[in-house]
């Protein structure tokens, strides 16, 4: 029996996005027979994020058609999940007096924002990322990461005439081509020389410019100091 591999009784996957669904889809293909728990900070089944900036921002699909997996489904997968509460803490509880297969590693507690807490022999974090904030960035300013951030924007680009976008990568460009097909002014602010020049390079960045605004997107770099407001000069190959 030495040999034999002991199951965890109680996997706890901490995110519910798609790392943290294909964590719980791979745990049963591999024939993993315990308790699965999910656990994510949003309200929404697990969805699929390259949409947000495009079709659903777009207006041409609605949520239903990037959900993953939804709640129904996750059940017969035998997922029990906490949607709409963050796990704010994560503790681990030794078993010295243990030796030997999955106990003497103890097990973990993961504390969740409305107080409870879960227990889990192993804990998988899929958390992700957020999205990057301003110093003082006020409420009405808005970022673009989760369904509702998608869906809050969407409303808003129904009944703006201008649009202000800081960041020149691909969602930013994403977002400035929905604005500009509802024929909204879009100006983008990047902090480097051209866009995406970090993922494209400097040749491809300036090709992204002239490209952005041929459809009548202002882009240009953003320059400031700390405690002065900042000032924006056109990107040297952004012309219309």
């Amino acid at each position: 029996m030495g040999g034999m591999s002991v199951q965890p009784e109680h996997v706890l996957v901490v995110g519910a996005g798609l790392a943290g669904l294909r964590t719980t889809e791979q745990l049963r293909a591999a024939g993993h027979q315990g308790r699965i728990s999910l656990v994510g900070a949003e309200r929404h089944a697990p969805y699929d994020r390259p949409p947000l900036s495009k079709q659903l921002l777009a207006g041409e699909w609605e949520p239903e058609r990037i959900v993953l997996r939804d709640l129904d489904a996750l059940d017969e997968l035998g997922v029990r999940t906490y949607l709409g509460t963050e796990a704010v803490a994560l503790r681990h509880q030794g078993s010295p007096e243990h030796h030997g297969g999955a106990s003497d590693r103890g097990r973990c507690e993961v504390e969740l924002s409305d107080g409870a807490t879960l227990h889990g022999d192993v804990v998988v974090v899929a958390t992700g990322v957020v999205a990057r904030r301003l110093p003082d960035q006020p409420t009405h300013v808005h970022t673009l990461r989760t369904l509702d951030d998608a869906l809050a924007l969407r409303a808003v680009l129904d009944r703006i005439g201008s649009l202000v976008i800081v960041g020149g990568g691909f969602i930013g460009a994403e977002v400035a081509g929905a604005a500009r097909a509802r024929g909204i002014a879009v100006t983008v602010l990047e902090a480097l020389d051209v866009p995406a020049e970090r993922a494209l390079g400097a040749s491809l960045g300036a090709l992204v410019a002239r490209l952005m605004s041929r459809r009548a997107s202002t882009c240009g770099r953003a320059r400031g100091s700390p405690g002065s407001p900042p000032t924006v000069s056109p990107s040297p190959t952004a012309r219309r």
